[in-house]
């Protein structure tokens, strides 16, 4: 079954820097239990010097109120979120 990877950018879709700076930090939990949920599915990145969320579908599986918050947190500010299909 094929997964599909979701990248969060910092940048809202009429092409400003998200702010404030720290958001991702806010966004993801980092405590340990919920790391090991995470793991393999979500991580926090800097593409092309803009920080960002990449998460796979698989995430909604083991976090699914994680998910769920990502993807609403990225429609309801306007931020640029992408789909790529890859393979398992």
């Amino acid at each position: 079954m094929p997964i599909t990877r979701y990248t969060i950018s910092g940048v809202t879709k009429d092409g400003q820097k998200f702010r404030p700076s720290d958001w991702t930090e806010r966004l993801v939990c980092v405590q340990k239990e919920q790391l090991v949920k995470y793991s393999g599915h979500l991580k926090v990145k800097k593409i092309d010097g803009i920080k960002s969320i990449v998460f796979d579908s698989q995430l909604e599986n083991t976090c699914p109120f994680t998910f769920e918050r990502l993807l609403s947190f990225a429609k309801i500010n306007h931020l640029a979120i992408s789909e790529e299909i890859i393979e398992n």
